[in-house]
């Protein structure tokens, strides 16, 4: 009896360990796609799109999408889970203009010969191929910005930001919810019609908390065509739009002070979402070598998950042979762990603008004066000069920025507890215990992050 209980102990232990690493390895999408008959719709779409070039050389067209995120708690303090940081959505964003704009943080993994063989096989268009012959990393042209005014035209005092108590709204605990279709329900039928912008002003993304038995991280919304009378599952102008878990939303390398499912959260399950938000399907077609439509991506035998190795499957699907490259587990459209991924490709970028440019619920996105100037961090670094002395320090301190105005510097211990703000770039540190602090200093555009040592 005693070996049978410590037998048991040890396979419950070894279920709670794989549930942990599996959602610390990727989101589960629940995304409903669409019919044949939609996707053939697209297709002369797409045809129109591109016209009759025959190298598919597309310019693609400049948008700034305003959005919006819903973020539902129950009364906690701002910064307090799941009532998230402003700051952490801004990562966010960060992470979708990098993304969007083919410039991911983490491009430079992309393999030298990725694709190569493959590309040449298949006899892709230059147009879809870089410079060394790979599948092409493209650029949307589609960026993203917190919208400034909310759904009455007013002002925001948290631009893109909207806060929503649910039991000041009446509405039931997210937590409550541990099936996919009890929580679809719950989000279609009483979130998102109570509390969704104009879908023709505003990318909608709602944030809960989850029940810890269910899987699901994100799910989108496809873009509705106005040349067919309804696809099953379509949305609606109260449904339309993108729900993704809280803990998964934003980046812990561009503000490690979030609240995070792991250390591994790196933004592209929201990134993903959109994906799916403009036209794009999985990678792998939902079926063992299934069909994206996307004429550059290499077929896959399913959805991977984790941090594989270049190259990853060779050989998994015979038609067309992904041999000897293997399977695009760098794509966003991919279960692949959040810094693992790191690309679209050009026929995806495709996808998107078509959808920008036909969908009654895309088509007018950016067209409201609803931006703020969309910052990426990466660029915003660049041209800003960070000094903070003298570091280590004992008295006071200087933080220095060119070209950026400060709002305020919070600064966190070790352990990632809050210790206190200030509104200067000159104040004192006497008063903090010895040890190492991090600095997070907030300016009228991006976040920056630096470690100091108090004497």
């Amino acid at each position: 009896m005693i070996r049978l209980k410590i037998f048991y102990t040890l396979f419950i232990l070894l279920v709670m360990n794989w549930f942990v690493m599996a959602q610390d390895d990727n989101h589960v999408c629940s995304t409903t796609f669409p019919t044949l008959e939609w996707e053939n719709e697209f297709q002369k779409l797409i045809s129109d799109f591109v016209g009759n070039q025959s190298n598919r050389e597309v310019s693609a067209m400049a948008y700034t999408i305003p959005v919006v995120f819903h973020i539902i708690h129950s009364g906690e303090d701002v910064g307090t889970y799941p009532n998230i940081t402003h700051e952490q959505i801004m990562s966010q964003i960060d992470v979708l203009n990098q993304d969007f704009g083919g410039n991911a943080h983490n491009v430079a993994d992309y393999p030298a010969n990725a694709f190569v063989h493959w590309a040449a096989n298949q006899a892709l268009p230059e147009a879809n191929k870089d410079n060394n012959g790979r599948v092409k990393i493209a650029n949307f042209n589609i960026q993203f910005c917190l919208a400034t005014k909310d759904a009455l035209g007013q002002s925001l005092a948290e631009p893109g930001i909207d806060r929503i108590n649910y039991h000041t709204k009446g509405w039931p605990d997210p937590t409550n919810f541990s099936t996919q279709m009890t929580f679809k329900n719950y989000l279609d039928n009483i979130v998102k019609p109570n509390s969704i912008w104009d879908v023709k002003k505003y990318l909608n993304v709602w944030i809960t908390d989850k029940s810890t038995l269910l899987m699901n991280g994100g799910v989108s919304s496809v873009p509705p065509m106005s040349t067919l009378p309804g696809i099953p599952n379509t949305a609606t102008d109260s449904t339309d739009g993108i729900w993704c878990y809280t803990k998964s939303i934003g980046s812990y390398a561009l503000f490690p002070f979030g609240q995070y499912f792991s250390s591994n959260i790196d933004g592209r399950t929201l990134t993903h979402e959109v994906g799916h938000y403009l036209g794009l399907r999985h990678i792998w077609g939902d079926a063992n070598c299934g069909n994206d439509f996307c004429g550059d991506t290499p077929p896959a035998s399913a959805q991977n998950g984790g941090m594989p190795v270049y190259p990853h499957k060779a050989g998994s699907c015979s038609v067309p042979s992904n041999h000897p490259d293997g399977e695009m587990f760098m794509n966003f459209m991919d279960y692949t762990m959040g810094p693992g991924k790191y690309m679209f490709t050009t026929d995806q970028m495709i996808r998107a603008q078509t959808a920008m440019a036909n969908s009654p619920f895309r088509n007018q996105l950016g067209n409201h004066d609803l931006c703020t100037a969309v910052s990426n961090l990466d660029e915003q670094k660049q041209t800003t000069t960070l000094i903070i002395y003298p570091n280590p320090a004992s008295g006071d301190v200087y933080v220095n920025l060119s070209g950026q105005k400060l709002k305020r510097i919070d600064i966190y211990n070790q352990t990632g507890s809050f210790i206190q703000s200030f509104g200067t770039s000159v104040f004192s540190v006497e008063h903090l215990p010895q040890g190492i602090y991090f600095f997070i200093i907030h300016t009228d555009k991006v976040i920056f992050s630096a470690k100091f040592i108090k004497d």
